[in-house]
């Protein structure tokens, strides 16, 4: 059924002035969406746009997404009253979901899908609330007008980028060109780090952060912003002296590239002694889940760097270090995220009687612990003594 149809199947349910009573009641719009029978959401500008918007951004926009969505998931975040997932929609999107964390707007966004009868799910949630958990991962995701009112948003990029799994599409103010210093490197960030300018709005401490505007960062930037958070290509599609839309691809990141931030794991002991003698084997099983954004190597080109692995820690009771590293354990394949595996791990138990605790902790090779990452560790209380 076409949207034509399916709009003239929701008029049966709805009559005009219904319409008309409803796009008044939930005023004022900010999103101009055709409804049928004349009746637009609005006809007039509420904050300085132009009263069709986001007809001319569309125009923008339409040119980076394929003429075909067939067979595409697409995740609208921030999507107001849902101009960009109906468009979607009517290019052929299998899926697609629109989230905002204003109750306002996604009432308006759940009207007009009654009023033109469309298969598309809105839900009202934050972009920090975003993840593969709490919505899957969708082909195309797109952000529009949405960056710069986030107040944290490193964050917001990094929700962005585990929610997506073939291209991101940002359009978004940015710092004006003729206001945007050169990028330079100072040893107040370190001997090669290169600065790159970043404004931040002054908003009082009272500020509504979907609203206002916070952080507006110039096209350097907001690429390496992009880059750090996992996107391997990222390309200005469209840039205006205060504007930009930007295309975000992910792919499979170089064995010479890591995004440490991507890197996370939930631990669970399956099988290991509580009490033993000294000296003898102690043989565990930890299932690990890769909760991350990355896959986990269980071997790469470059020998054991970046290898990810299972390690072991031995501590007192007191949890004073006895043995720090206290064996590793191997994958038996690569982890992709969402995956999980059960690991053999064998350890050695201390010859010293007493109370210990063996802790167990993902590691990156050559690089970090995942707890270092935020990763909380599995503990696992043992009595060492003489009698069997």
């Amino acid at each position: 059924m076409t949207l034509e149809e399916n709009s003239e199947k929701a008029k049966a349910i709805l009559t005009r002035e219904e319409i008309l009573k409803q796009v008044e009641a939930l005023g004022p719009w900010f999103h101009c969406i055709e409804l049928g029978d004349g009746i637009r959401t609005k006809t007039a500008s509420v904050s300085g746009e132009p009263a069709d918007h986001p007809a001319g951004t569309w125009e923008i926009i339409k040119r980076c997404l394929p003429a075909d969505l067939s067979g595409k998931s697409v995740l609208d975040v921030g999507c107001n009253a849902g101009f960009y997932a109906i468009e979607s929609k009517r290019r052929g999107a299998t899926c697609v979901l629109g989230v905002d964390a204003q109750r306002s707007l996604i009432n308006q966004a759940l009207f007009v899908r009654r009023a033109l009868g469309l298969d598309i799910d809105y839900r009202r949630m934050s972009v920090y609330d975003l993840s593969r958990r709490s919505v899957g991962q969708f082909d195309i995701t797109l952000a529009l007008g949405l960056i710069y009112h986030c107040k944290h948003l490193v964050l917001a990029l990094e929700r962005l980028f585990e929610v997506t799994r073939e291209l991101l599409i940002i359009e978004t103010a940015m710092l004006p060109e003729d206001k945007t210093p050169e990028s330079f490197v100072h040893p107040v960030a370190g001997p090669s780090i290169t600065l790159h300018p970043l404004v931040y709005a002054d908003n009082s401490a009272e500020t509504k952060e979907p609203v206002f505007n916070w952080f507006l960062p110039g096209t350097k930037a907001l690429e390496a912003l992009l880059k750090n958070v996992g996107f391997t290509e990222v390309s200005f599609f469209d840039q205006q002296p205060s504007r930009a839309v930007v295309v975000c691809r992910k792919t499979e990141p170089s064995s010479d590239e890591i995004v440490l931030s991507q890197f996370h794991a939930s631990l669970a002991l399956e099988e290991g002694p509580t009490t033993c003698m000294p000296g003898v084997h102690m043989s565990f099983t930890v299932k690990a889940q890769n909760t991350g954004a990355a896959r986990w190597p269980a071997a790469t080109a470059n020998g054991d760097r970046r290898v990810v692995r299972l390690g072991a820690h031995l501590l007192g009771i007191n949890e004073e270090p006895v043995i720090w590293d206290y064996w590793r354990a191997e994958l038996p394949n690569d982890l992709q995220p969402d995956e999980s595996t059960s690991i053999s791990i064998a350890l050695r138990a201390p010859d010293a009687p007493g109370d210990y605790i063996v802790e167990f902790d993902m590691v990156i090779e050559h690089v970090s612990w995942f707890e270092d990452l935020g990763t909380q560790t599995l503990r696992h209380r043992v009595k060492v003594n003489n009698s069997r």
